[in-house]
């Protein structure tokens, strides 16, 4: 049992008052990670898009509401509405903060669902595609294993990078060792 407080960015155990390692956190610290290069308008960017995406996929607006949306980050979320459009995933949870039972360290997977008929989690970015993404998305699998009932590494892991002109990149990380380097982390950041 945890709260998740979503200001902060903490995972906190009811019993003990614990605050669990986070996926992000636990990046940094392994030094995949070096958020020095990120700005205040790149966060925002992120936090708006994430939140326009993930009213679309829980069925808020449709396709044909996009019109009405007046919105710095339309463009990101065209992208995105075309990237499901074609994609046609099903997800069963969006935006849900989880911690692992057995590692308690936390995170919030993007989607988490079907894609192309297989379960997958899924990483929503605004910017490039970075090396840390792939550890990312393997410690989420990780996370999210013993809830779909699958070994960690069957499941599928995808980032979809979305342009501000609306376009889009879905990319599938498929490299198991990036699960090694997740449990490394794990090791170090979940003693």
């Amino acid at each position: 049992m945890f709260r998740f407080d979503g200001i902060r960015h903490e995972y906190v155990s009811i019993a003990t008052g614990e605050v669990y390692p986070h996926i992000t956190g636990m990046l940094k610290d392994a030094g995949l990670v070096d958020d020095k290069w990120y700005t205040e308008e790149s966060r925002e960017r992120g936090s708006c898009v994430h939140r326009l995406t993930a009213d679309y996929d829980l069925g808020s607006f449709e396709r044909e509401d996009l019109a009405q949306i007046d919105s710095l980050y339309k463009g990101w979320l065209s992208a995105h509405v075309d990237a499901m459009e074609k994609i046609k995933p099903t997800w069963t949870k969006v935006e849900e903060p989880l911690v692992h039972p057995v590692y308690r360290y936390g995170g919030r997977c993007d989607r988490v669902g079907e894609v192309y008929g297989a379960v997958a989690v899924l990483e929503i970015k605004t910017g490039g595609i970075e090396a840390a993404h792939a550890v990312q998305l393997a410690l989420q699998a990780l996370l999210v294993a013993e809830d779909v009932g699958l070994p960690a590494e069957t499941i599928q892991r995808y980032a979809l990078y979305l342009k501000r002109t609306g376009r889009w990149t879905l990319q599938r990380f498929p490299n198991r060792a990036d699960f090694n380097q997740a449990r490394r982390i794990i090791k170090l950041c979940c003693p």
